[in-house]
């Protein structure tokens, strides 16, 4: 993995992708309230943060892989980072992305790139939860006659045995660059005001 720009990108995800607060005032979808939230999209609609995740994504992928991407739009950005990023390293890599449901016209297609059957390819996610939509985007590939042979998910949330239960699908471990844990850490770090605590050394 490319270490250099493993700090920047964590940095870019504790300033811009996460949120914290004293009280519980983020609404969960299980109806209960959170004092953390996490948003990877709003993280990485950064110029900063994209331009380290690329060449970051690209140290970590296998060099047999032809193409990476995963579902919308959640994978997106990473996809296509890392196929930008790879343009530099003399291997292009090609992205594609996974709809949601099949187009209702055209080539009524459910993945959207120039990926054909028997290619290597490498599933990412931004975050990885219950891990229902990185599974979603593993068998998707798997149907169009893709070879999974990575994936990759930007943060793990450390519940639900999200990112076990995408290794179990895979047939091998899925990586997690990050711990949500560790960007609130560094959310912490360089917000020690925040949470009512007096600033020290």
């Amino acid at each position: 993995m490319s270490q250099g720009n493993r700090p920047l990108l964590l940095e870019q995800l504790a300033r811009y992708a996460y949120q914290w607060s004293p009280e519980k005032v983020y609404p969960l979808s299980s109806g209960g309230f959170s004092n953390e939230y996490l948003d990877c999209k709003s993280g990485l609609s950064r110029a900063e943060a994209m331009a380290a995740l690329g060449p970051l994504l690209c140290s970590m992928l296998d060099s047999s892989i032809a193409a990476v991407g995963g579902l919308t739009m959640g994978a997106d950005p990473l996809a296509m980072s890392a196929s930008q990023a790879s343009a530099q390293t003399g291997r292009a890599l090609r992205w594609f992305s996974v709809r949601k449901d099949a187009k209702e016209h055209g080539l009524r297609k459910k993945i959207e790139g120039s990926v054909r059957q028997g290619e290597r390819v490498a599933v990412f996610d931004d975050v990885v939860t219950k891990g229902d939509s990185t599974i979603k985007a593993i068998k998707a590939c798997r149907d169009a006659g893709f070879v999974v042979v990575q994936v990759i998910v930007l943060v793990d949330r450390e519940q639900f045995d999200g990112l076990a239960k995408v290794s179990q699908e895979a047939g091998f471990p899925a990586v997690a660059i990050f711990k949500k844990s560790e960007i609130a850490t560094e959310w912490h770090r360089l917000n020690p005001m925040q949470n009512g605590l007096l600033a020290t050394g």
